[in-house]
């Protein structure tokens, strides 16, 4: 989705990562994964003279080792990304470690692009960012904080929102609005919220687990899924649901045919997790903290849901002062990495 957004933007070709350097593939009985390894690297260097990584923040080591494997001497390599959302998955601080060295060109770019500057969200983003969780009195409605007593109120108004307060008081239709939790169990986790939200939007004919017009998300690599291969974390809508069970999905990259074992790794995805909203955006986000989530709840968590909505943004606040506390006091978890010494030391050396 991310890829394909930016294509559009800034007319010129863009892929994932794993795309790029073209992920093996590993048959293992009916099972394909992308484990091992890629085409491109040292001693089949990319082309191009110019690579820019955005969303770097979830950029981990290994992937990164393998991508500047991949770059010839002599490719420009640019990061771009925003430290203060959530860290990469796996191991690693990649564009934190390089940030913090001094050993590169840093620029901070000032100019909002994916919200209205000087607007509500964008106001809210920047105190979040600075550890601060202001009240919120937006007559514009661009942020509405709505607040509920647990976590089956929580869905509740989550679910009010998506379905009909947003599109009749906005305009925004509910297959624009994207609701991000941090938690995948309970009443106002992915589970619950996607069933809710589907008897509502699309509760079909209950015959098979999905039906044509359900929201999806992809929680697994799958390239080689014909024509187009699709990504972890790409969003769809089902255009077909065969007799073998295979389902058609129509992604931002283009159409995919899902079936077999990779059908487990399909989900519904009109309510998805921080973690997998990372890299998106949306016209409008539906941002539920419940009281469950109060000991995973970090600034870096807050700060990345929030920043996903383009323009509007709806807050369903369970979680009493666990929010506030979160905000002001926890950051991101320290972690352990060498990146930043030994680009120090690397540079150090090269210019004695």
């Amino acid at each position: 989705r991310a890829a394909k957004r930016l294509e559009e933007l800034c007319e010129a070709p863009a892929s994932t990562i794993h795309r790029l350097l073209g992920a093996q593939a590993r048959q293992s009985g009916e099972n394909v994964t992308f484990d091992g390894g890629f085409a491109r690297g040292a001693d089949w260097p990319l082309d191009e003279d110019v690579v820019v990584v955005d969303e770097a923040s979830m950029l981990d080591v290994e992937l990164a080792d393998a991508l500047l494997s991949a770059c010839d001497d002599g490719t420009h390599l640019v990061f771009v990304g925003d430290a203060a959302q959530l860290p990469s998955i796996g191991a690693g601080r990649v564009l934190g470690d390089l940030i913090d060295s001094g050993t590169v060109p840093v620029t901070e770019l000032t100019t909002l692009y994916r919200q209205a500057e000087g607007g509500a969200i964008a106001r809210l983003a920047i105190a979040v960012r600075g550890g601060e969780l202001p009240p919120v009195d937006d007559p514009t409605r661009e942020v509405v904080v709505v607040a509920a007593r647990g976590s089956a109120e929580a869905a509740h108004r989550v679910t009010q929102l998506v379905t009909d307060s947003i599109p009749r008081a906005l305009g925004i239709p509910a297959d624009q609005v994207q609701v991000v939790t941090p938690v995948h169990r309970g009443a106002a986790g992915t589970l619950a919220l996607n069933a809710a939200l589907k008897a509502k939007l699309n509760p079909g004919t209950g015959k098979g687990r999905f039906d044509v017009g359900d929201r999806v998300v992809a929680t697994a690599n799958h390239m080689e899924a014909i024509p187009f291969g699709y990504a972890n974390g790409e969003v769809g809508v089902v255009d077909d649901v065969e007799r073998d069970g295979t389902v058609t999905v129509e992604f931002a990259s283009g159409p995919a045919e899902v079936k077999g074992k990779a059908l487990a790794d399909l989900v519904h995805g009109w309510a998805i997790t921080v973690h997998r909203a990372q890299g998106s955006e949306f016209p409008a986000v539906v941002v539920v903290v419940p009281p469950e989530a109060g000991g995973m709840l970090s600034r870096p968590l807050i700060y990345t849901a929030m920043t996903r909505a383009q323009r509007h943004l709806s807050v369903v606040h369970a979680a009493g002062p666990a929010l506030a506390r979160a905000v002001r006091q926890i950051g991101t978890l320290p972690r352990r990495t060498q990146l930043q010494a030994m680009l120090a030391e690397y540079v150090g050396a090269r210019s004695t």
